[in-house]
């Protein structure tokens, strides 16, 4: 089986014929309800379905002859006000939106592979059959459409339901509702990507218990991907749903709340304003808290630590200003970001770093510095092979120095931490749920996301789990993945978990991450956390590079700036299962994505 990469002309189809017909077969392609769910839930979450999509009207397109498209290839037709995007596998041809439901990434960009379909920019991955999600980030599948082909002329026709002149390429699942009959309740601590993702599974897939989201946020669940590199977006623009989304689901909210305690045999929590909260299933997905900067002074004014929208646009409000000298602590992806972000907008940012490179932990160092350089072109400072020691400010408790190891002093209006952050699971130590010596909860050996506690889950940043199937005890490897990806899919997991369908995470997703500074994407595929060499094909000076993560003869990750669709045909390999060898790649870059035709 191939792949194919090219972009295609668009064609105009001809219309055929407009006719009334019901969208049944959508209904019951996308009706997928646990099997353990009694007969009443699922005639209601059915009745839902119905209400929603039973009437909608559609018209049917000639698109070409079925002779007219080869094997494995994506193209686009621009049908009424839509585009749609067309394969053909093993014969059979599939009708599908044409972008990605995430950011809008055209999907004939990507590569199609045994039945899905990859966007290009953020890994995302749908069916190509059904249009559901198989990989994240993407929240919503993308539309599929009837296709016919005429047994007599091989014409290729497409139904697609009419939307009053709208370009619609989304399709949001449709929720359930909880039921008075139903007594279970699924509490959710944090609201973050994989607390969202958690709660949006469960009423997309039948639950009918209460589903309630404790969080000390003030805001409905938003793209924390986002606050370093758009700061002065508002929280509400930056929300993954509607307040009446999650309305429509009974999804309850408890805003700015914590968990003091964890009661494993009452099956209670303890919330920071005196309420104990009863539960089935507890699902902790309290994330990451920032690390400070360790040392005197970071209770003065302006010194900041990145973690909600109201940092970032108080960050955004006071740094955008040309008289308003700015120190970022850290140069992880955070402060990195950040600093691209500022530059053009202060008078000046100095970033400080304890190690010699930027990213040279993760990307080596040659890439590291070509990265900071990219920063220096733009205007930005950095001190490297530093810490700081204290921070002072005036009378009026404004920060307005930043005292460095070296003695050196720094004027500072501003200071924002990128060191990091540490799991926020303090309020679990006292409970029965272990957790490691970093304060991460391991999860089961078959990744699940299940603790060491009945009916306890533990997700996203905090939790520890094996990236790949586990051989045996002594080969057991768990790791701590902070990827916004991972964490939506660690949310899933729990979910399906919860509703008896096992689907464990090193069989249904692959570490996916990017960064985006100065308009360059550094897409990252793979999970490399130690590595001993660094094979580059390309011109890392002039930005336009893939660099292969290897430990002895075995590539686990890649990175890729201009260089696509190289990183997702890199996940679409490791999703089945397949290794990488450096001998693979050690001439040619590309030569290795023929196998994706064996797999």
């Amino acid at each position: 089986m191939g792949i194919n990469c090219t972009k295609l002309p668009k064609v105009r189809p001809q219309q055929v014929e407009s006719r009334a017909t019901t969208a049944v077969d959508s209904v019951s392609r996308r009706a997928s309800v646990a099997d353990k769910m009694d007969d009443k839930k699922k005639d209601h979450f059915s009745s839902t379905l119905r209400d929603e999509e039973l009437h909608d009207q559609v018209e049917e397109f000639k698109l070409c002859y079925s002779e007219n498209l080869k094997e494995n290839e994506m193209k686009v037709f621009e049908v009424g006000e839509k585009q749609v995007l067309v394969v053909k596998e093993n014969g059979n041809v599939y009708a599908m939106g044409a972008k990605c439901t995430h950011f809008g990434a055209p999907l004939s960009s990507g590569i199609f592979c045994k039945g899905k379909v990859y966007c290009p920019w953020h890994g995302a991955c749908f069916d190509s059959k059904t249009g559901d999600i198989e990989e994240f980030p993407a929240l919503d599948p993308i539309p599929v459409y009837p296709v016919n082909i005429d047994p007599n002329t091989n014409e290729v026709k497409v139904t697609i339901k009419a939307n009053n002149g709208t370009n619609n390429q989304v399709t949001q699942k449709p929720l359930c509702k909880a039921s008075q009959d139903s007594n279970e309740i699924v509490l959710i601590i944090g609201s973050g990507a994989a607390g969202h993702s958690c709660a949006e599974t469960l009423r997309q897939e039948g639950f009918t218990g209460k589903v309630i989201i404790v969080t000390k946020d003030e805001f409905i669940p938003y793209d924390r991907t986002k606050l370093s590199k758009a700061m002065n977006l508002e929280a509400k623009l930056l929300s993954l749903r509607s307040n009446e989304y999650y309305l429509k689901g009974d999804i309850e909210f408890m805003y700015e709340n914590s968990v003091q305690g964890v009661d494993v045999e009452a099956k209670s929590v303890l919330l920071s304003n005196g309420v104990i909260l009863n539960y089935s299933v507890l699902v902790v997905a309290t994330g990451g808290r920032p690390r400070p900067v360790p040392c005197p002074g970071t209770h003065l004014t302006n010194v900041f630590l990145l973690r909600t929208p109201n940092d970032a646009n108080r960050i955004h409000a006071i740094a955008n200003n040309k008289e308003i000298s700015v120190v970022i602590v850290g140069t992880s992806f955070i402060g990195m970001e950040v600093a691209a972000y500022l530059v053009d907008k202060a008078a000046s940012v100095t970033v400080i770093g304890r190690s010699s490179t930027p990213f040279a932990h993760v990307f080596g160092p040659l890439i590291g510095r070509r990265l900071q350089h990219l920063h220096e072109e733009k205007g930005v400072k950095f001190i490297m092979d530093s810490e700081v020691s204290e921070l002072l400010g005036d009378e009026e408790g404004k920060l307005t120095e930043v005292i460095l190891t070296s003695g050196r002093t720094l004027k500072a209006d501003i200071l924002v931490a990128g060191l990091g952050v540490l799991p926020s699971t303090d309020f679990l130590r006292d409970s029965d749920v272990f957790l490691d010596s970093r304060g991460f909860v391991p999860v089961d050996e078959i990744i699940y996301m299940r603790t060491n506690c009945k009916d306890i889950y533990a997700v996203g940043d905090i939790a520890s789990f094996p990236v790949h199937e586990k051989e045996s005890d002594e080969h057991k490897n768990l790791v701590n993945i902070g990827h916004w990806q991972m964490a939506l899919h660690h949310g899933r997991t729990a979910a399906l978990t919860i509703l008896g369908r096992l689907e464990p995470i090193y069989k249904t997703t692959v570490p996916f991450f990017w960064s985006s500074m100065f308009g360059k994407s550094v897409r990252y595929c793979g999970y490399a956390p130690q590595f001993d060499d660094v094979v580059i094909h390309g011109d890392v000076d002039d930005l336009k590079f893939v660099a292969f993560l290897c430990e002895q003869e075995v590539v686990l990750a890649i990175i890729t700036l201009n260089y696509d669709p190289l990183a997702i045909q890199f996940a679409a390999f490791l999703r089945e299962g397949k290794k990488l060898l450096k001998q693979d790649i050690s001439k040619d870059p590309k030569g290795w994505t023929t196998k994706l035709q064996d797999l």
